[in-house]
């Protein structure tokens, strides 16, 4: 656990290019615990790059990134991954693996990270969503990527 009052997210410097474009220069940032941000630019601005950087995705060229006092900057193996477990991503647009039903979509963290049997990860799925949404479930076998199905507003939780 940090110390009171150590930042949750902390970027010093923190420096990104691809070959001649300059994404990230330089960037400055403290977010501390339960605090909220957007951030908001164009197309090609270095939003995800920042991110990614931040997840370790992508490496960042020069600066120092930290998460909860801790330099994440280099890490790697399983320090990574515990660092990881601190995280949830959505990728733009909301987007789900159109391939998968709902619920193995919200258990796929489950799953494929913590090794939790399919029938245990449906269960606590099915849970998070029935308590998200505060109300009974319709089954919903498959997202269709080939329609427009309409976009649901689905609170986060925390396990």
């Amino acid at each position: 656990m940090a110390a009171p009052g150590t930042p949750k997210i902390e970027l010093r410097g923190v420096k990104k290019r691809f070959g001649e474009k300059i994404v990230l220069d330089g960037i400055d940032l403290k977010i501390g615990s339960a605090e909220s941000l957007v951030v908001i630019g164009g197309s090609g601005t270095g939003k995800s790059v920042m991110i990614k950087c931040v997840l370790g995705i992508l490496r960042a060229d020069e600066g120092k990134i930290f998460v909860d006092g801790q330099d994440v900057t280099r890490i790697g193996g399983r320090a990574r991954e515990a660092m990881l477990k601190k995280f949830g991503m959505l990728f733009q647009g909301a987007a789900l693996f159109d391939s998968l039903p709902v619920w193995e979509n919200v258990a796929f963290g489950l799953i494929q990270g913590h090794g939790m049997n399919r029938r245990k990860a449906r269960e606590v799925a099915v849970e998070k969503l029935a308590s998200a949404l505060r109300g009974p479930l319709q089954p919903i076998r498959r997202l269709s990527s080939s329609t427009n199905p309409p976009r649901a507003s689905i609170r986060s939780w925390r396990t």
